[in-house]
């Protein structure tokens, strides 16, 4: 007889949402995370989208530590000289406050502890090393010589899966399945952020942006969201560029991006409270491994399940729903005694039902557009140029439009031919 019914590995937002509801359900579940406190490893200050939390957690927009809920939604460009972006504030957005900026140290705890309160056993400052077999069917984990016995093992590690990778369930990860991550969280008095921010009471901004200045075959995105009294302030490094290029550091990419002239001014005065580096997930759908076997399922990061398209960066809410399915899968497999491979894909077929996989689906190969050469290289240059000719005055006769950009486009290096074919294959996957 197993333990438990179930181990969790990983105390992020995929596991603690399995944890809370198997636990709630009755389940003898155990929650393994190797930080303590739970969250204090993780480096993400984001955007948490969607109710899916509503499911465990029905009173979280009251209890969590939320930062603030997103009022406006801006996203563009930037060069050397210029940020070309489309800044969105909606009143419809302050109703429906489907998005709230989050600290995950902060976040991570409470949702540790809502597991522990709904009856899991939360053990912190633990690493698992492997999973344990017997045969090809996993039978729990193993950590430091101790076999943990489980009738079925959740994998919730993070986008650097090594206990699923070192127990031979996924693939070892590859460039193109992942990115580097740095954050800064900088503290700025309330008032002041509201002030720079056009922002009122618990209104709220998230930004993502285009780092075109960046020279050679490094491509990097940036974000920037506000919090209550700090500003997460963070870049997204291309793995297989940054290696290809290896004379570029991605901390300098990091403080180029906070001194831009357009950025800089928003943190201006502030306080470097946290400075940290990780993994980020930015295969697409292609990287998504093998999601469930004999006696184990994958969720969250560790299964790939993040999207981006440059314009929306969504994460943890898939994390919370890919928990909740597996949670899920595992009660029913508990009323069948059933851990087998076959029953457990019904946790795939879940996902592939919910909005995770489809919207992975749907914009298969997205990741082909968001660290391309038309967005990263030639589209920054395009658009500033033509919005600079457009805009500023000399006291010459005023050109058409088609002739800035015809002009613009020869000045780019980039045949017309290549943009209108990069262009149709960056619509069609967006």
């Amino acid at each position: 007889m197993s333990e438990f019914d179930a181990i969790v590995v990983g105390g992020g937002p995929a596991g603690s949402s399995s944890a809370i509801k198997r636990a709630s359900s009755g389940l003898n579940v155990l929650l393994v995370e190797r930080s303590d406190p739970p969250g204090s490893k993780n480096v993400s200050g984001g955007i948490l989208w969607g109710k899916d939390l509503s499911a465990i957690v029905p009173d979280w927009e009251k209890n969590a530590p939320l930062e603030r809920y997103i009022t406006a939604k801006g996203t563009g460009f930037l060069t050397t000289d210029s940020m070309i972006s489309i800044d969105f504030r909606s009143k419809k957005l302050e109703a429906s406050k489907t998005g709230y900026s989050v600290l995950r140290a902060k976040l991570d705890q409470f949702l540790a502890n809502k597991a522990k309160s709904s009856g899991a056993t939360l053990v912190t400052g633990v690493t698992v090393d492997k999973l344990a077999f017997d045969g090809d069917r996993v039978i729990g984990v193993q950590q430091d010589g101790d076999t943990i016995t489980s009738d079925v093992v959740i994998l919730a590690e993070g986008a650097n899966p090594r206990v699923a990778i070192d127990s031979g369930v996924r693939k070892p990860i590859d460039d193109q399945d992942i990115a580097i991550g740095i954050k800064q969280v900088i503290r700025l008095p309330e008032s002041t952020i509201n002030e720079r921010f056009n922002l009122r009471g618990n209104q709220g901004f998230a930004g993502e942006y285009v780092l075109g200045f960046l020279q050679g075959t490094v491509k990097a995105g940036a974000f920037m969201y506000t919090n209550k009294d700090t500003i997460s302030l963070g870049i997204v490094v291309n793995m297989s560029g940054l290696r290809e290029n290896n004379s570029t550091y991605s901390f300098n990419i990091m403080e180029q991006f906070a001194s831009h002239p357009f950025i800089q001014p928003y943190i201006e005065g502030g306080k470097v409270e946290e400075y940290s580096a990780h993994l980020v997930c930015e295969g697409g759908i292609n990287s998504v491994p093998k999601l469930s076997g004999n006696g184990y399922m994958i969720a969250g990061d560790s299964a790939g399940l993040t999207f981006s398209n440059g314009l929306v960066i969504q994460g943890m809410n898939y994390a919370i729903s890919s928990g909740i399915a597996a949670a899920e899968t595992a009660i029913a497999a508990k009323a069948k005694n059933n851990y087998s491979s076959d029953f457990l894909s019904s946790y795939d077929t879940n996902l592939s039902a919910n909005y995770v996989l489809k919207d992975m689906n749907t914009f298969r190969g997205i990741e082909n557009v968001t660290w391309s050469n038309l967005m990263h290289k030639a589209v920054p240059g395009i658009a500033e140029n033509v919005l600079f000719r457009m805009f500023n005055e000399t006291g010459q006769p005023k050109e058409h439009l088609s002739s800035i950009l015809m002009d613009s486009i020869r000045e780019s290096k980039y045949s017309k031919s290549d943009l209108i074919i990069e262009a149709y294959r960056a619509l069609r996957r967006l």
